[in-house]
């Protein structure tokens, strides 16, 4: 590869481009000083270290060498002065050989140092005024160099997934910055000076050990994504009433005792999620005023109940109120109102019955209320026709309603866990069906139409029944058999001379 890569690399002496990604590449050639490319990519090889005569490039203004095995960079690399796209993700770098002449490279606007294993950075890169993007995600850094207060251009930067014990009260003076993640991190707390990046638009503060946020948090109301999630020390929020840009709230897995009082401000909310907050049992009656909203996910919480305002939510699209305790009785009426959701996921609840108005959600394509004590389904759910995926599994169901089969549009029905007996001959429409499962019920027979779904269903499960028809060694030999039994043998079973022992011949 040696004296090809060569000759190559004489051939591609005054290209602009040069690019020898994914070439199997374990080294360089000293030659590669030679290039006059603008841009260069390396990236997807077997490299481990960058020769000297890199710095021989002078137009050189785009490097990738992510996704490699460069374990250290060379003193000379500074001297790249046109450079201003650095690509090192995915390498084997650490501190040790991180060079300080980084911090020489005066024109780079973006450096990726993601995926490495580095817990140390140089203070020199402070230097790298002109920097605009910065990515350190997926490293082992402990602390960020004071001298990075310097960058007075950054607007993206990525410190997520590291070993941070404090962010740098200097990251205040990056006034310019507007997308900011520090998720995945051992923070305890945030400077207030956050607060003095106003322009911020994005910020990341999930999975880390928070116990409290700064009040300074609230001036920054030009925010549009807000992650507070899995902060589970953390018990009150920062007055919100300022955040009337925000998009999407997440405070996913806190310890908050209620929603915010001023959670109803948010007007242009589109996704708000609130799952796994232990001691949340009540919505305020102000989250009818998030009129923009699309996303609520309320999945592990403690309600009993929730208010008819979630009615005005008319442009929800996805609700989940999954593992609450809610009764059939603590649904209200105006659930109807939510015409335009495609997905209701409302398991592991204590419904009885599913309310009538569920008939209004046209527009539904995932319907979940598994693991609740349903004993009936309304005849209402045959309204459901862009319905895709059932799962009614895990309830008390003796019998499913005729109206199923008006779901021609269904792919996947799981009534697992149930006592159904018996099922109505519709379910023969269901012919978009790739998936049934029927298993750990009391059916003796199933019915003949399901001979009709051979074109598209792979899988019946129907284990965990005291089935006679098909008789078992059919039931044995999997869906096909099934299928092609029932479609069989139709004929002679709707006369009754189909039974578990056999097909009864003429005279019998």
């Amino acid at each position: 590869m040696g004296s090809s890569l060569t000759k190559e690399l004489e051939k591609a002496k005054k290209k602009d481009v040069v690019d020898f990604r994914k070439r199997g590449l374990t080294e360089l050639p000293p030659a590669i000083g030679n290039l006059r490319c603008k841009e260069l990519c390396l990236a997807e090889n077997d490299i481990n270290s960058i020769p000297e005569e890199i710095a021989k490039m002078p137009n050189l203004m785009v490097l990738d060498l992510s996704s490699n095995r460069i374990n250290g960079l060379c003193p000379e690399i500074g001297q790249l002065q046109t450079l201003r796209e650095l690509n090192l993700a995915s390498n084997k770098l650490f501190f040790a050989p991180l060079t300080p002449e980084l911090g020489k490279l005066s024109s780079l606007t973006k450096i990726d140092l993601s995926s490495n294993q580095l817990d140390e950075l140089p203070a020199e890169m402070g230097n790298l005024q002109q920097l605009e993007s910065l990515n350190l995600s997926h490293n082992q850094i402990k602390a960020i160099p004071p001298e990075f207060g310097r960058m007075e251009r950054l607007i993206y930067f990525n410190i997520s997934h590291n070993n941070l014990r404090a962010l740098f009260p200097e990251i205040g003076a990056l006034v310019n910055i507007k997308h900011l993640d520090v998720s995945n991190n051992q923070l305890t707390k945030l400077p207030a000076d956050v607060g003095n990046i106003r322009g911020l638009t994005y910020l990341n503060i999930g999975f880390n050990k928070i116990t409290e946020l700064p009040i300074e948090l609230s001036q920054l109301g030009f925010l549009t994504v807000l992650e507070l999630r899995d902060n589970p020390a953390l018990q009150q929020l920062p007055p919100l009433e300022n955040f009337r840009s925000l998009q999407s709230l997440n405070i996913r897995n806190l310890q908050i005792p209620e929603p915010p009082a001023d959670l109803g401000r948010l007007v242009s909310l589109t996704e708000l999620d609130m799952r796994d907050n232990a001691q949340l049992k009540e919505l305020p009656r102000e989250i009818g005023n998030l009129r923009s909203l699309k996303k609520l996910d309320l999945y592990g919480n403690k309600m009993k109940v929730l208010p008819p305002e979630i009615g005005l939510l008319v442009g929800l699209t996805h609700l989940d109120i999954r593992q609450n305790q809610l009764t059939a009785e603590s649904i209200p009426r105006e659930i109807g109102n939510l015409v335009n959701l495609k997905k209701f996921l409302v398991s592991n609840n204590l419904l009885t019955t599913l309310p009538p108005e569920i008939r209004s959600m046209a527009n539904l394509q995932e319907l979940d209320v598994s693991n609740n004590t349903l004993t009936t389904l309304p005849d209402e759910l045959g309204a459901l026709q862009m319905l895709s995926k059932l799962n009614i599994s895990g309830n008390k169901l003796t019998s499913i309603p005729p109206s199923i089969g008006n779901l021609t549009a269904l792919t996947i029905l799981d009534a697992k866990s149930n006592e159904i007996s018996d099922l109505p001959p519709d379910v023969g429409n269901l012919q978009a069906c790739t998936k049934i499962d029927l298993s750990h019920n009391m059916l003796t027979e199933l019915p003949w139409e399901f001979g009709k779904l051979d074109t598209n269903l792979n899988i019946l499960e129907v284990g965990h029944n005291p089935l006679v028809v098909p008789p078992r060694p059919v039931l044995n030999k999997g869906t096909p058999a099934i299928i092609d039994y029932l479609k069989k043998n139709e004929k002679e079973g709707r006369k009754g001379k189909v039974s578990g022992l056999g097909i009864k011949k003429s005279g019998e």
